[in-house]
């Protein structure tokens, strides 16, 4: 083999190694990281340091124990990760405002809703609460598979038994490689009301099974804005998001009100949404605000002083909703390790969780009294040998102080096992009371007893479910009655059906005026009385846009790549400095604005040509785009550009090129399309479209020279009539390549 053919073997290997270890990397953040186990609720570092604590004996009803001792037994024994990440983990499950039902009790600083952090784990103390000791019931009895840990000299477990459904209660978040997961906490009552008609009727319709299910119960409470029907939606497709609003209440104080904030939407930091707030008055993005104020203590209690008594708390309401956090959208995605040790990733429904969490528990159900089982068979056969002493007491007391080998003798006169001999030999002299004969039969009894109920429970699938059923209205019972638990149980998180209301009746309409440079820099300064001359640009810059619009307008974005963005005005700053326009939008690094338009509420279409000739006619509606990234409209081969971007407003499309030719066309039998590579306008083969507008048959057309704005040439669009697709008739203009920026303004005939 040569020394070229040994580098490309060298260099396909280390191609081949890369993507196995890729791909392995890829399937240890998604397994062992970031997706919750859809049986116990846990990830993998979650559930050791709650099966730590178990072992170091930290009870709910135990003493406290320093985190410090908890973090280190965990990277020690089962989880060998930088310290820092397993306390922040444990730290997250004892903040009641980050799980619903925390997992860990805390002593000392375990941080607060500001966003403060915890203080170090040398400060803090730990244990479990009565919710873990709910999730590890019976790991002990037969029910848990145990694997070797990291260095191979601890067991530890795969999954939890998982009494408590942890999954849907406390919900869970991550972030893998090509996949997240975002499941919100839960209402206790309504997941185990639900379980109960999963159990009893595995046929169940959706609707009839969410029929109380009021969606999420986030510990930081407030308010859902949607309808039953769109929260049931989402959690038959096991994603979607949902509108969550901070809770409020209108105060009076002296002759004015304020409005006071007590609960804040989950997840957010209380000390930024105040930085926030304080930066809506300063800028005066919110007019209408004077003053906010903190008057938290272990409760939220945010104060909004308007400026003038006579303004509607709603319209002040309505405004902040737009421009801070206390309105988000909660993201749900239902995506889990589901399929028993498989451990595959996927969306799941709300129903199919429940469904794999009850399946879950038979198996704990049957496997722990398979367990039961084997230990009463023991007993019992034990319990037979002790009866046989009874029996035979002379006998076999006479075997055991003369035999030299009374196990053997004992099995060989008596007929019983090896197990039954040897516990007759460690029996006490004191058993051999009448009475304790007496005890062994009754036990005897009772054990038997217990086999036969146990047998039949295993033999039948119907009483299986009675069995769950009562295991799931113990647990009821639990959430109910429980002095430490039953507060967990009510509802914290409301469900505010939308209130069709004309939005614009709450609207605070700003004039604005808007200008955008071609190296893209944006300003917004509120007014419509700016001079445009009297706008400073940067060097060897020009504007590009000038537009005087109102707050609630928006704004569509064309760029070179053929993508179309939108921008709400409101989310602009008002500032007299310009800014990048790419703090507002996920552009590339080679891609620009081309061409800037108000969004209109009439049914207007766009044309986008490139500037081989070739594009397409989409409609205005289906431009408008939630995210910073915008979306594709044309579908530009590799190296293409997108050329002329306009708003049709005629019956026709007049288009000229660098060539000189002009071409006229009816577009109305053209089809709109919403993403492609388009139909071809203009047949050019060497020359590229400089310009097109929309016109009508009975306009004249006026070419200008963009450099210095005079006219080149006037001429009757219908001269120019053609079919889509051709090059044109040629257009009498001086000397063309002098003139290569031209610009149509059309006229209508007098």
């Amino acid at each position: 083999m040569n020394d070229d053919t040994e580098g490309i073997s060298i260099k396909s290997d280390f191609i081949d190694l890369l993507k196995d270890k890729y791909l392995s990397y890829a399937l240890s953040t998604i397994t062992d990281r970031a997706l919750p186990d859809v049986r116990d609720g846990l990830k993998p570092v979650h559930r050791r340091l709650l099966y730590a604590m178990s072992e170091l004996k930290l009870g709910s009803e135990e003493s406290f124990k320093k985190c410090a001792r908890v973090v280190g037994d965990v990277i020690g024994k089962y989880h060998p990760h930088g310290e820092q990440a397993v306390y922040d983990s444990l730290v997250k499950l004892a903040q009641d405002f980050s799980h619903r039902y925390p997992l860990i009790q805390g002593q000392g600083n375990f941080g607060n809703i500001d966003g403060d952090n915890a203080a170090a784990m040398r400060y803090t103390e730990s244990r479990l609460t009565k919710i873990s000791e709910l999730i590890m019931d019976k790991i002990n009895d037969g029910t848990t598979k145990f694997i070797r840990n990291y260095d191979e000299t601890e067991y530890e477990p795969t999954v939890f038994p998982s009494h408590f459904p942890n999954l849907l209660a406390n919900g869970s978040s991550g972030i893998a490689v090509g996949m997240a997961t975002s499941i919100p906490p839960h209402n206790i009552i309504e997941i185990l009301e639900m379980a109960k008609l999963l159990i009893d009727n595995e046929e169940i319709e959706s609707t009839a099974l969410m029929k109380n299910f009021k969606g999420p119960d986030l510990p930081t409470g407030g308010l859902i804005v949607s309808t039953k029907e769109e929260i049931h939606e989402i959690y038959q497709k096991g994603r979607g998001s949902l509108k969550i609003r901070c809770k409020w209440q209108e105060v009076k104080v002296n002759n004015s009100y304020a409005i006071k904030i007590t609960e804040i939407p989950f997840g957010i930091q209380k000390s930024k949404l105040i930085e926030k707030l304080a930066d809506c008055v300063i800028s005066k993005t919110v007019k209408n605000i004077s003053d906010v104020r903190d008057e938290s203590d272990e409760t939220v209690c945010i104060i909004i002083k308007p400026k003038n008594s006579n303004i509607p708390s709603q319209q002040i309401m309505a405004n902040l909703y737009k421009h801070t956090d206390l309105e988000i959208n909660l993201s749900i995605n239902m995506n889990v390790l589901q399929g028993g040790d498989g451990r595959i990733p996927k969306v799941l429904s709300l129903r199919e969780i429940l469904v794999q969490w009850l399946d879950h528990r038979q198996q704990i159900l049957i496997k722990s009294n398979e367990f039961y089982l084997e230990r009463a068979e023991k007993k019992i056969h034990n319990l037979e040998g002790y009866l046989i002493v009874y029996v035979n007491i002379d006998r076999v007391i006479s075997i055991i102080r003369n035999s030299e080998s009374p196990k053997r003798d004992l099995i060989e006169e008596f007929d019983i096992s090896d197990t039954q001999a040897e516990s007759v030999l460690e029996m006490k002299l004191r058993s051999l009371r009448k009475l304790e004969e007496i005890k062994l039969k009754s036990d005897l009894k009772k054990f038997k007893k217990q086999r036969k109920e146990i047998k039949d429970l295993l033999a039948s699938p119907a009483t299986q479910k009675l069995k769950m059923i009562e295991e799931i209205d113990r647990l009821l019972s639990l959430f109910m009655d429980d002095n430490d638990l039953s507060s967990l149980s009510n509802r914290l998180t409301e469900i505010e059906e939308p209130v069709d209301v004309e939005y614009q009746n709450f609207k605070e309409e700003l004039a604005l005026t808007i200008f955008l440079t071609e190296k893209g820099w944006i300003k917004a300064i509120e007014g419509h009385e700016i001079d445009e001359a009297g706008v400073k640009l940067k060097d060897r810059d020009k504007l590009m846009y000038f537009g005087q619009i109102t707050t609630e307008k928006k704004l569509l974005l064309f760029t070179n790549i053929g993508k179309v963005y939108s921008i709400y005005a409101n989310k602009l700053a008002i500032s007299n400095d310009f800014e990048p326009i790419k703090k507002y939008l996920n552009l590339h690094q080679d891609e620009f604005i081309l061409y800037i338009s108000e969004y209109s509420l009439d049914e207007s279409d766009f044309i986008l040509i490139s500037k081989a000739g070739k594009g397409i006619i989409t409609k205005q509606k289906e431009m408008l785009t939630s995210t910073r990234n915008g979306r594709v409209l044309i579908n530009l081969p590799h190296g293409a550009s997108l050329g002329v971007v306009r708003k049709i407003i005629g019956s026709h499309i007049a288009i000229i090129n660098d060539l000189g030719n002009l071409l006229v066309f009816d577009h109305r039998d053209i089809k709109r399309l919403s993403r492609g590579s388009g139909v071809i306008f203009q047949n050019l083969k060497n020359g590229k479209v400089i310009d097109l507008t929309s016109i009508n048959l009975d306009e004249q057309i006026n070419l200008v020279n963009k450099n210095t704005n005079r006219s080149v040439i006037k001429a009757n669009a219908i001269d120019y009539l053609g079919a889509r697709g051709r090059i044109g008739k040629k257009v009498k203009l001086r000397n063309v390549s002098n003139i290569p920026l031209l610009r149509f303004i059309s006229n209508r005939k007098s």
